[in-house]
């Protein structure tokens, strides 16, 4: 990421120690409605100022009403760009809303796109991203990028490929960060960080609302392997207490900076884990060998 007006908007969203990241997306009131969670104002209150969180993600308009509440102080602010209701007859054509200009005007450190690749639409995602990264980074507003294949795929190598071909186009456009789902099989991380995480962020999705453990194992296997941290929304506000779930998470993190030498450090960030040759080298292999 280059640019000191990028960088310094950047390191509001990761932990200075670590270098690990926890931005939670609220912007799925357009999407999906007032889904639980996000009916109310207060409930966002009751975690937003958690000390593992680094960054909020939303719509330009609850920006605005959490910044008049005071909700945003401390917080990296991504305001996010484009989108479509899931009322719509083509969801997976997100439309831009607002533009970077606006999100500068509401204090934003950041912006962000979903691009939704359904196979019929990869020319309008791709020159939405090209043109929002351009003005973005004409005033050093970093990028991050929601990057989903919606294309229906059965088989596993197909599928990371399709992913990591994606994911190139958004960095090729010049993309600071990703957000992507994880694969069914954690294991399988490697192969869509190799190469990636070396000169862009990552962030993981947590999806659907997730068992505890299930949250966590995620979490070490994500940052374990090189990723920037996570990207995580519904498995924060749809808890029943969300501050239990992000105090575990934040002792992964304190641990990883170090803070806690003396306990052991499952948040260690290391090598992505694919072999010397790559993720090419990988996917040509059996993968039931290679996830051994």
């Amino acid at each position: 990421m280059d640019g000191v007006a990028k960088k310094i908007r950047w390191s509001r969203f990761l932990h200075e120690q670590s270098n690990l990241g926890v931005i939670v997306p609220i912007d799925h009131g357009l999407t999906m409605g007032p889904i639980q969670g996000l009916e109310r104002m207060e409930q966002i209150g009751r975690w937003i100022h958690h000390p593992v969180i680094t960054g909020i993600l939303a719509h330009k308009g609850l920006v605005e009403r959490l910044g008049c509440q005071g909700l945003l102080r401390g917080q990296g602010v991504m305001v996010h760009l484009n989108g479509m209701t899931s009322l719509s007859a083509s969801p997976n054509r997100k439309e831009m809303l607002t533009s970077v200009e606006r999100a500068i005007r509401l204090g934003a450190d950041a912006v962000s796109v979903q691009l939704n690749f359904d196979g019929t639409n990869d020319a309008s995602n791709l020159v939405m991203l090209g043109r929002v990264v351009d003005e973005a980074h004409d005033y050093g507003l970093p990028v991050m990028t929601m990057v989903y294949d919606k294309v229906e795929t059965a088989r596993e190598e197909p599928r990371l490929l399709r992913m990591r071909h994606l994911m190139r186009a958004c960095v090729e456009l010049g993309s600071d960060a990703l957000k992507i789902a994880a694969p069914a099989r954690l294991a399988l991380l490697p192969v869509l960080l190799d190469g990636i995480q070396e000169h862009t962020s990552v962030f993981f999705a947590g999806g659907s609302k997730c068992s505890d453990e299930e949250f966590l194992a995620l979490a070490r296997e994500a940052v374990g392997r090189g990723a920037t941290g996570l990207c995580v929304g519904r498995n924060v506000f749809q808890r029943e207490s969300p501050t239990t779930l992000l105090d575990q998470l934040w002792e992964l993190m304190r641990e990883d900076s170090g803070e806690v030498p003396e306990a052991p450090v499952p948040f260690a960030r290391r090598a992505s884990g694919t072999s010397s040759q790559g993720a090419a080298h990988f996917l040509a292999q059996s993968f039931d060998e290679a996830v051994k």
